[in-house]
């Protein structure tokens, strides 16, 4: 079974947050504004532990009522999802799932400032440790 963009963004999040950990190579293709203030503003949906999700924006879930986005397959999501660290049920890190292939294009995500603005989550790990 293949995994769905939610649940591979999900595991790309914490594979890359796991090698930054231990300064190993990581994924540069998923996103975060890191000058934004507050993650949470604007997601749709926020992971908690594993792949479970422990918020739902109202909007989000009439469209999954509706049938016009599929959780299982990701199918019809295009946005912010949010994923949250400290067990509080809120966003504390947020990528976008929108543009081809459901992500921000490499070229957009390497062009700013480094630590500023929109930022592979590569970088978005360097930036934090210092």
């Amino acid at each position: 079974m293949s995994l769905s963009l939610i649940s591979r963004a999900v595991a790309v999040l914490g594979t890359t947050a796991v090698a930054a950990l231990v300064a190993a190579p990581a994924s540069a293709h998923e996103c975060v504004n890191i000058s934004k203030q507050n993650q949470a503003a604007g997601v749709q949906i926020v992971f908690g532990e594993g792949d479970a999700p422990v918020w739902i924006s109202n909007g989000l879930q009439k469209r999954i009522d509706a049938g016009l986005v599929d959780l299982e397959t990701g199918d019809g999501f295009h946005g912010l999802i949010g994923f949250d660290f400290d067990g509080d049920s809120v966003a504390d890190v947020a990528t976008y799932i929108v543009g081809p292939g459901g992500e921000i294009p490499p070229e957009a995500q390497d062009n700013g400032a480094p630590c500023n603005g929109v930022v592979n989550f590569e970088a978005y790990f360097d930036c934090m440790a210092g």
